[in-house]
């Protein structure tokens, strides 16, 4: 028994390895930060960006460890819905409250490949799993990477570097053109004038 169990842990080893060679952020979603323990046995709770996380019934997550994500298994049963913003989730090997604590602040990603069509599925777009996604304008092209996503009273906002300076564009329904999954981006049709405020000197 203890020989299997050794067994098990080792593949597990080896997938975390082979995983964290594979994947980079461009190619995962992003779909929340831990933000706090719970409880006393290693639980954590996860503030979510979209969906995703409850969509899917994921076995794995990366985390964003220092720059590298490092790929970690969900427990049996161990992501719970907790309220329309956040969950808790339990990962193997975390059996105690010290070792979760270093997890707070730390980001969460998921593979493209574990959430296939995530956004063929839904009837809406949620902005928040834009984030590191390419915008492209209609008209003007490429303009950037979305590096965040502000909500100022429901009015939705992607925001992006420009030129050294940070960008705010509407994210609108009826700017919206299309998306690309496979290369991580979107086109959107960007209000007048707009990038030129921040092309001027």
């Amino acid at each position: 028994m203890l020989r299997k169990k050794l067994q098990m842990k080792k593949e597990q080893n080896l997938l975390k390895l082979n995983l964290f060679c594979m994947f980079k952020k461009e190619d995962c979603f992003f779909v929340g930060s831990f933000i706090k323990t719970h409880g006393v046995k290693g639980e954590l709770v996860a503030k979510k960006s979209g969906d995703l996380l409850e969509k899917y019934k994921l076995e794995s997550v990366l985390v964003d460890i220092d720059g590298g994500l490092v790929p970690f298994f969900i427990t049996p049963h161990g992501l719970t819905p907790r309220n329309h913003a956040t969950v808790r989730i339990l990962l193997e090997d975390m059996e105690n409250e010290a070792k979760a604590t270093r997890f707070i602040g730390c980001d969460i990603y998921v593979p493209f490949k574990d959430a296939p069509n995530y956004f063929e599925d839904k009837d809406e777009i949620e902005a928040s799993a834009l984030i590191g996604f390419t915008y492209i304008d209609e008209e003007r092209g490429e303009i950037g990477i979305i590096d965040d996503i502000q909500d100022f009273s429901g009015n939705i906002v992607l925001v992006l570097e420009l030129n050294g300076q940070e960008v705010m564009i509407p994210f609108a329904d009826e700017n919206f053109v299309e998306i690309d999954e496979d290369d991580k981006s979107i086109t959107m049709t960007t209000p007048e004038g707009l990038i030129d405020l921040y092309l001027e000197d």
